[in-house]
Protein backbone atom coordinates (compact mmCIF):
# COMPACT_ATOMS: atom_id res chain seq x y z
CA UNK A 1 0.00 0.00 0.00
CA UNK A 2 1.24 3.25 -0.76
CA UNK A 3 2.22 5.91 2.17
CA UNK A 4 -0.85 8.36 3.04
CA UNK A 5 -1.76 11.28 5.62
CA UNK A 6 -3.16 9.50 8.67
CA UNK A 7 -4.73 11.30 11.43
CA UNK A 8 -2.98 8.92 14.34
CA UNK A 9 -5.35 8.76 17.74
CA UNK A 10 -5.65 6.53 20.92
CA UNK A 11 -8.20 4.41 22.28
CA UNK A 12 -6.81 2.85 25.39
CA UNK A 13 -3.32 0.82 24.81
CA UNK A 14 -4.05 1.12 20.90
CA UNK A 15 -3.46 3.49 18.54
CA UNK A 16 -5.02 3.97 15.38
CA UNK A 17 -5.02 5.99 12.31
CA UNK A 18 -7.27 7.26 9.96
CA UNK A 19 -7.54 9.15 6.62
CA UNK A 20 -6.96 12.51 7.37
CA UNK A 21 -8.57 13.60 4.32
CA UNK A 22 -11.99 13.06 5.52
CA UNK A 23 -11.37 14.69 8.79
CA UNK A 24 -13.05 17.48 9.70
CA UNK A 25 -12.64 18.85 12.81
CA UNK A 26 -11.57 17.49 16.42
CA UNK A 27 -13.05 18.62 19.32
CA UNK A 28 -13.79 17.85 22.80
CA UNK A 29 -16.95 14.91 23.47
CA UNK A 30 -19.82 17.33 23.90
CA UNK A 31 -23.33 16.17 25.40
CA UNK A 32 -24.76 13.92 23.22
CA UNK A 33 -28.60 13.51 22.12
CA UNK A 34 -29.77 9.71 22.57
CA UNK A 35 -32.15 8.29 19.92
CA UNK A 36 -34.71 6.16 20.45
CA UNK A 37 -33.64 3.40 17.92
CA UNK A 38 -29.95 3.85 16.54
CA UNK A 39 -27.46 1.16 16.37
CA UNK A 40 -25.34 -0.09 18.95
CA UNK A 41 -22.35 1.34 17.86
CA UNK A 42 -23.76 4.80 18.58
CA UNK A 43 -23.97 7.25 21.56
CA UNK A 44 -25.61 9.66 20.02
CA UNK A 45 -25.90 12.78 18.08
CA UNK A 46 -24.62 16.41 18.42
CA UNK A 47 -25.35 19.02 16.75
CA UNK A 48 -21.57 19.99 14.85
CA UNK A 49 -21.73 23.27 12.87
CA UNK A 50 -25.73 23.04 12.38
CA UNK A 51 -24.93 19.37 11.23
CA UNK A 52 -26.71 16.75 12.81
CA UNK A 53 -23.32 14.48 13.51
CA UNK A 54 -23.61 10.69 14.91
CA UNK A 55 -20.83 9.88 17.44
CA UNK A 56 -19.04 6.19 17.08
CA UNK A 57 -17.41 4.06 19.70
CA UNK A 58 -14.84 1.74 18.44
CA UNK A 59 -15.36 -0.30 21.92
CA UNK A 60 -19.55 -1.17 20.52
CA UNK A 61 -18.34 -1.07 16.68
CA UNK A 62 -15.43 -3.87 17.40
CA UNK A 63 -17.73 -5.53 19.48
CA UNK A 64 -15.75 -4.95 23.10
CA UNK A 65 -16.71 -4.15 26.55
CA UNK A 66 -17.85 -0.61 26.73
CA UNK A 67 -16.68 1.06 29.87
CA UNK A 68 -17.83 4.48 29.12
CA UNK A 69 -16.41 7.97 28.19
CA UNK A 70 -14.37 10.74 29.81
CA UNK A 71 -14.30 14.14 30.25
CA UNK A 72 -11.11 14.25 28.25
CA UNK A 73 -12.26 12.05 25.40
CA UNK A 74 -12.46 13.71 22.27
CA UNK A 75 -14.72 13.23 18.81
CA UNK A 76 -12.57 13.23 15.42
CA UNK A 77 -15.77 14.47 13.07
CA UNK A 78 -15.34 12.82 9.94
CA UNK A 79 -16.88 13.51 6.30
CA UNK A 80 -16.88 10.30 4.57
CA UNK A 81 -18.56 10.64 1.26
CA UNK A 82 -21.10 13.16 2.76
CA UNK A 83 -21.95 11.19 5.34
CA UNK A 84 -20.38 12.63 8.53
CA UNK A 85 -19.63 10.84 11.81
CA UNK A 86 -17.89 11.18 14.90
CA UNK A 87 -15.50 8.78 16.56
CA UNK A 88 -14.58 8.85 20.06
CA UNK A 89 -10.49 8.73 21.36
CA UNK A 90 -8.90 8.99 24.15
CA UNK A 91 -5.87 11.51 22.76
CA UNK A 92 -5.27 12.51 19.22
CA UNK A 93 -1.92 13.05 18.27
CA UNK A 94 -0.90 14.02 14.74
CA UNK A 95 -0.94 13.70 11.33
CA UNK A 96 1.54 11.17 9.60
CA UNK A 97 2.44 9.49 6.89
CA UNK A 98 2.45 5.88 6.77
CA UNK A 99 2.68 2.74 4.94
CA UNK A 100 -0.34 0.25 6.16
CA UNK A 101 0.63 -3.39 5.48
CA UNK A 102 -2.03 -5.84 4.87
CA UNK A 103 -3.10 -8.25 7.77
CA UNK A 104 -1.93 -11.68 7.58
CA UNK A 105 -5.17 -13.20 8.44
CA UNK A 106 -3.99 -16.94 8.59
CA UNK A 107 -1.76 -15.44 11.84
CA UNK A 108 -4.38 -14.07 13.43
CA UNK A 109 -6.99 -16.45 13.07
CA UNK A 110 -8.39 -17.44 16.13
CA UNK A 111 -6.46 -14.52 18.08
CA UNK A 112 -8.65 -11.18 17.16
CA UNK A 113 -12.05 -10.79 16.73
CA UNK A 114 -13.32 -10.58 13.32
CA UNK A 115 -14.68 -7.52 13.84
CA UNK A 116 -11.33 -5.84 14.45
CA UNK A 117 -10.30 -7.73 11.19
CA UNK A 118 -13.10 -6.18 8.88
CA UNK A 119 -12.69 -3.01 9.79
CA UNK A 120 -8.75 -2.42 9.95
CA UNK A 121 -6.78 -1.94 6.51
CA UNK A 122 -3.62 -2.81 7.49
CA UNK A 123 -1.03 -2.52 9.70
CA UNK A 124 1.58 0.33 10.07
CA UNK A 125 4.98 1.19 11.91
CA UNK A 126 5.35 4.20 13.44
CA UNK A 127 8.60 5.21 15.41
CA UNK A 128 8.59 1.27 16.47
CA UNK A 129 4.54 1.56 17.47
CA UNK A 130 2.48 -0.38 15.75
CA UNK A 131 -0.76 1.50 14.28
CA UNK A 132 -4.17 -0.03 12.76
CA UNK A 133 -5.18 2.19 10.34
CA UNK A 134 -9.33 1.76 10.25
CA UNK A 135 -11.28 1.19 6.76
CA UNK A 136 -13.40 3.55 6.93
CA UNK A 137 -15.97 2.61 4.20
CA UNK A 138 -16.77 -0.44 5.99
CA UNK A 139 -16.31 1.27 9.64
CA UNK A 140 -19.16 4.00 8.48
CA UNK A 141 -20.96 2.03 5.63
CA UNK A 142 -21.61 -1.51 6.87
CA UNK A 143 -24.84 -2.87 8.78
CA UNK A 144 -25.09 -1.74 12.09
CA UNK A 145 -22.88 1.50 11.61
CA UNK A 146 -24.27 4.90 10.73
CA UNK A 147 -25.41 3.70 7.67
CA UNK A 148 -28.72 3.24 9.61
CA UNK A 149 -29.28 6.38 10.55
CA UNK A 150 -30.28 8.19 7.43
CA UNK A 151 -30.41 11.93 7.82
CA UNK A 152 -33.98 12.04 6.62
CA UNK A 153 -35.39 9.25 8.40
CA UNK A 154 -33.56 10.09 12.11
CA UNK A 155 -36.06 9.29 14.87
CA UNK A 156 -37.18 11.42 17.35
CA UNK A 157 -34.32 12.66 19.73
CA UNK A 158 -34.86 11.52 23.24
CA UNK A 159 -33.05 14.93 24.42
CA UNK A 160 -29.45 15.66 25.88
CA UNK A 161 -30.99 13.79 28.53
CA UNK A 162 -30.08 11.33 31.22
CA UNK A 163 -29.71 8.39 29.60
CA UNK A 164 -26.39 9.96 27.93
CA UNK A 165 -24.96 9.88 31.64
CA UNK A 166 -25.92 6.74 32.78
CA UNK A 167 -24.70 4.66 29.98
CA UNK A 168 -21.71 6.97 28.89
CA UNK A 169 -20.66 8.71 32.00
CA UNK A 170 -22.22 7.43 35.09
CA UNK A 171 -19.78 8.64 37.33
CA UNK A 172 -19.89 12.69 35.75
CA UNK A 173 -19.71 15.15 38.80
CA UNK A 174 -21.98 17.73 38.36
CA UNK A 175 -19.05 20.12 37.19
CA UNK A 176 -18.03 17.96 34.17
CA UNK A 177 -22.02 17.74 33.18
CA UNK A 178 -21.72 21.43 32.77
CA UNK A 179 -18.46 20.72 30.83
CA UNK A 180 -20.17 18.72 28.80
CA UNK A 181 -23.14 21.04 28.07
CA UNK A 182 -20.90 23.81 27.24
CA UNK A 183 -19.12 22.05 25.09
CA UNK A 184 -22.25 20.83 22.92
CA UNK A 185 -23.54 24.50 22.68
CA UNK A 186 -20.08 26.02 21.94
CA UNK A 187 -20.16 23.21 18.97
CA UNK A 188 -23.26 24.76 17.78
CA UNK A 189 -23.29 28.57 18.14
CA UNK A 190 -20.35 29.64 15.55
CA UNK A 191 -23.01 28.92 13.08
CA UNK A 192 -25.92 30.14 14.71
CA UNK A 193 -23.82 33.07 15.44
CA UNK A 194 -23.15 33.87 11.63
CA UNK A 195 -26.15 33.07 10.50
CA UNK A 196 -27.96 35.62 12.61
CA UNK A 197 -27.40 39.10 13.06
CA UNK A 198 -25.54 39.02 16.50
CA UNK A 199 -29.14 39.53 18.74
CA UNK A 200 -27.77 37.43 21.61
CA UNK A 201 -24.85 35.86 23.31
CA UNK A 202 -23.48 32.61 24.98
CA UNK A 203 -23.49 33.20 28.39
CA UNK A 204 -22.38 30.59 31.82
CA UNK A 205 -24.55 31.25 34.18
CA UNK A 206 -22.29 30.70 38.33
CA UNK A 207 -23.17 31.60 41.34
CA UNK A 208 -20.91 33.93 44.07
CA UNK A 209 -23.40 33.67 47.28
CA UNK A 210 -26.59 34.01 46.70
CA UNK A 211 -25.88 36.13 43.62
CA UNK A 212 -26.19 35.04 40.20
CA UNK A 213 -23.26 35.86 38.01
CA UNK A 214 -22.90 35.64 33.78
CA UNK A 215 -19.65 35.51 32.42
CA UNK A 216 -18.68 35.63 28.12
CA UNK A 217 -19.12 31.96 26.41
CA UNK A 218 -16.64 33.01 24.12
CA UNK A 219 -13.87 32.84 27.05
CA UNK A 220 -14.75 29.72 28.48
CA UNK A 221 -12.18 26.55 27.91
CA UNK A 222 -13.46 24.24 30.01
CA UNK A 223 -14.68 24.01 33.60
CA UNK A 224 -14.08 21.71 36.33
CA UNK A 225 -14.16 20.86 39.93
CA UNK A 226 -11.77 22.58 42.82
CA UNK A 227 -11.21 19.59 44.92
CA UNK A 228 -9.66 17.48 41.76
CA UNK A 229 -6.56 19.65 41.99
CA UNK A 230 -3.49 20.41 44.62
CA UNK A 231 -3.76 24.09 45.34
CA UNK A 232 0.12 25.54 45.23
CA UNK A 233 0.19 28.94 46.86
CA UNK A 234 2.25 31.90 45.27
CA UNK A 235 4.11 34.38 47.60
CA UNK A 236 3.27 37.69 47.83
CA UNK A 237 0.06 38.09 45.77
CA UNK A 238 -3.41 39.32 46.01
CA UNK A 239 -5.41 37.92 48.25
CA UNK A 240 -7.77 36.68 45.25
CA UNK A 241 -5.13 34.56 44.15
CA UNK A 242 -5.79 31.60 45.44
CA UNK A 243 -2.73 29.87 44.39
CA UNK A 244 -1.64 27.61 41.53
CA UNK A 245 -2.62 24.52 39.58
CA UNK A 246 -1.50 21.94 37.03
CA UNK A 247 -4.32 22.19 34.67
CA UNK A 248 -3.69 19.29 32.43
CA UNK A 249 0.02 19.76 32.16
CA UNK A 250 -0.01 23.46 32.22
CA UNK A 251 0.32 25.87 35.49
CA UNK A 252 -2.55 28.12 35.73
CA UNK A 253 -3.29 30.66 38.34
CA UNK A 254 -6.75 30.20 40.27
CA UNK A 255 -8.32 33.26 40.74
CA UNK A 256 -11.37 34.09 43.23
CA UNK A 257 -14.50 35.69 41.12
CA UNK A 258 -16.21 36.42 44.28
CA UNK A 259 -12.91 38.05 45.80
CA UNK A 260 -12.18 40.37 42.54
CA UNK A 261 -15.99 40.85 42.50
CA UNK A 262 -16.01 42.14 46.14
CA UNK A 263 -18.91 39.23 46.65
CA UNK A 264 -18.87 37.40 49.64
CA UNK A 265 -18.67 33.85 48.37
CA UNK A 266 -19.50 30.37 49.98
CA UNK A 267 -17.22 27.70 50.39
CA UNK A 268 -15.87 27.77 47.06
CA UNK A 269 -16.68 24.28 44.96
CA UNK A 270 -16.32 24.38 40.63
CA UNK A 271 -13.26 26.19 38.50
CA UNK A 272 -13.75 27.77 35.38
CA UNK A 273 -11.07 27.64 32.61
CA UNK A 274 -10.58 31.07 30.70
CA UNK A 275 -8.11 32.05 28.64
CA UNK A 276 -8.03 36.10 28.52
CA UNK A 277 -5.49 38.00 26.00
CA UNK A 278 -3.49 34.82 25.54
CA UNK A 279 -3.32 33.45 29.04
CA UNK A 280 -5.30 30.84 30.67
CA UNK A 281 -6.80 30.98 33.83
CA UNK A 282 -8.89 29.48 36.36
CA UNK A 283 -11.91 31.40 38.02
CA UNK A 284 -13.49 29.49 41.07
CA UNK A 285 -16.88 30.07 42.10
CA UNK A 286 -19.02 28.59 44.18
CA UNK A 287 -21.31 26.69 41.84
CA UNK A 288 -22.31 26.23 38.14
CA UNK A 289 -25.07 26.32 37.18
CA UNK A 290 -26.46 26.10 33.34
CA UNK A 291 -25.26 27.94 30.25
CA UNK A 292 -28.01 29.77 27.45
CA UNK A 293 -28.24 32.29 24.95
CA UNK A 294 -29.25 36.18 26.04
CA UNK A 295 -31.19 37.84 23.74
CA UNK A 296 -29.30 41.20 23.86
CA UNK A 297 -32.28 43.48 23.97
CA UNK A 298 -32.77 41.51 27.25
CA UNK A 299 -30.10 43.81 29.29
CA UNK A 300 -30.64 46.26 31.37
CA UNK A 301 -29.09 49.02 33.14
CA UNK A 302 -27.41 48.67 36.33
CA UNK A 303 -29.04 49.47 39.23
CA UNK A 304 -27.84 53.05 41.13
CA UNK A 305 -26.85 51.14 43.75
CA UNK A 306 -23.78 49.36 42.13
CA UNK A 307 -20.28 50.80 43.26
CA UNK A 308 -18.38 52.70 40.84
CA UNK A 309 -15.49 50.32 41.23
CA UNK A 310 -18.17 47.48 39.86
CA UNK A 311 -19.80 49.56 37.62
CA UNK A 312 -16.96 49.26 35.50
CA UNK A 313 -16.55 45.58 35.62
CA UNK A 314 -20.23 44.86 34.82
CA UNK A 315 -22.22 45.62 31.52
CA UNK A 316 -25.38 45.32 32.71
CA UNK A 317 -28.08 42.71 34.23
CA UNK A 318 -30.86 40.77 33.52
CA UNK A 319 -33.43 38.63 34.84
CA UNK A 320 -32.79 35.09 35.65
CA UNK A 321 -34.42 32.33 37.21
CA UNK A 322 -36.35 34.11 40.39
CA UNK A 323 -33.43 36.97 40.75
CA UNK A 324 -31.03 38.71 38.55
CA UNK A 325 -28.07 37.63 37.33
CA UNK A 326 -25.02 40.51 36.49
CA UNK A 327 -23.16 40.52 33.65
CA UNK A 328 -19.35 40.37 33.69
CA UNK A 329 -17.04 42.09 31.60
CA UNK A 330 -14.92 39.23 32.35
CA UNK A 331 -11.87 40.24 30.23
CA UNK A 332 -11.44 44.06 31.75
CA UNK A 333 -11.91 42.83 34.80
CA UNK A 334 -8.90 39.63 34.81
CA UNK A 335 -6.46 42.72 32.56
CA UNK A 336 -7.06 45.50 35.10
CA UNK A 337 -7.30 43.43 38.66
CA UNK A 338 -4.67 40.45 37.59
CA UNK A 339 -2.85 40.48 34.57
CA UNK A 340 -0.65 43.37 35.04
CA UNK A 341 0.58 42.33 38.50
CA UNK A 342 2.26 39.29 36.39
CA UNK A 343 1.59 35.19 35.89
Amino acid sequence: MSDKQNLIFRLHGSLYGIDADFVREICWLPELYSLATAPSDILGIFNWRSQMVPVMHLDLRFGRGFSGCNVTDRVIVIDWHGTYVGIVAHDVFDVRLIAPQPLDLDLIQGRQSSLDRNFIIGIAQSNDTPIACLDLDRLIREPDAVAALDPAELPVLAGADADFYRRCCPQASVAERATFATRATQLKVSVRQAQSVSSEEGVLVVKIGSQYIGLPLELIVDVDTLDRFPLSPVPVSPQYLLGQINWRGEILPLLELGGMLQIPALPRQEIVIVQVEGVKLGIVVDRIFDVFYLALDRIEDLPISISTRLRSYLRGVTKYDDGLMYLVKLQKLVKHEFLPVGV
